[in-house]
């Protein structure tokens, strides 16, 4: 359990997480999640580092359809909503006081025809991983789950279990304090390391422009440049996180995506999953 203070009456930024719901438009349709901070907090409400990652996966980069996704500390399931979306079969992850809330919203945003492709299940990190077959997942999505130290190790150890050799982890977050960058040390020292170059692509994030980071894959030192931290790790040295909201920004990253990493990104012969 952790308390963070803070004065309501100057949170401005705050108010957006007391509306009831938030809308969205994703795959081409309209997505509706409901919200509930008084009752559940911090797990309840659609975080920008969310949208962020809805907004990657739905531009195509990586490929989705027919691949086992895991996300976790999914709250109001936003990013395993698009997942199942477009075509991935997810796991979509929270604690067990989350859950109905987490599957309300799931039920509720997903046709008939794609609810069976997503299943909402209970993951505390590092308890009963057993539950989980080792390696089972293609990609680990996580958005704005690095902020309590306290879950750093545990939450290593599940990603760790999760992952096979050719398993891809993205991750969306905002790095709040030196705790939060003290968890890129511990995850390179474990996963490929990644160079993480500024990107001048942005992305409308609740009527405001966030600026968003590029990550290319290889070994070198993760470096930030901008509010927001995106980046992806790889149990292999070919994976690699673009931002491009521009078509003739993203064209030209996808040549460059393809030179270095291979067959990952949508759209080539041979991708895994």
């Amino acid at each position: 359990m952790a308390l963070v203070p803070y004065e309501e009456a100057a949170a401005v930024g705050l108010q957006k997480f007391h509306k009831p719901v938030a809308t969205f438009s994703f795959a081409d349709r309209t997505i509706r999640i409901r919200q509930d901070w008084r009752q559940l907090g911090v797990a309840a409400v659609v975080w920008d580092a969310a949208v962020v990652l809805a907004a990657y996966l739905e531009m195509g980069a990586v490929e989705l359809r027919g691949r086992a996704a895991v996300e976790l500390g999914a709250g109001t399931g936003l990013v395993g909503i698009v997942a199942a979306l477009l075509g991935a079969h997810v796991t979509i992850t929270d604690r067990k006081v989350a859950l109905d809330f987490l599957k309300s919203n799931v039920q509720a945003n997903l046709p008939p025809h794609i609810q069976p492709k997503a299943v909402v299940k209970e993951l505390t990190w590092g308890q009963n991983l057993g539950s989980f077959s080792s390696g089972e997942f293609d990609l680990i999505l996580g958005a704005d789950i690095i902020y309590l130290e306290e879950t750093f190790t545990d939450l290593l150890q599940t990603l760790e279990h999760l992952c096979s050799n050719h398993s891809v982890i993205l991750l969306a977050c905002r790095i709040r304090y030196e705790r939060d960058s003290n968890f890129l040390a511990m995850l390179e020292r474990q996963f490929t390391a990644l160079t993480r170059i500024p990107s001048p692509s942005l992305v409308n994030v609740r009527k405001k422009d966030v600026e968003i980071t590029c990550t290319l894959g290889g070994r070198g030192t993760l470096t930030e440049a901008g509010p927001f931290w995106a980046f992806a790790l790889s149990s292999v040295p070919d994976s690699g996180l673009i931002h491009k909201r521009e078509n003739q920004l993203k064209n030209r990253f996808r040549g460059e995506m393809r030179s270095c990493f291979g067959p990952l990104f949508h759209g080539e012969s041979g991708a895994q999953g």
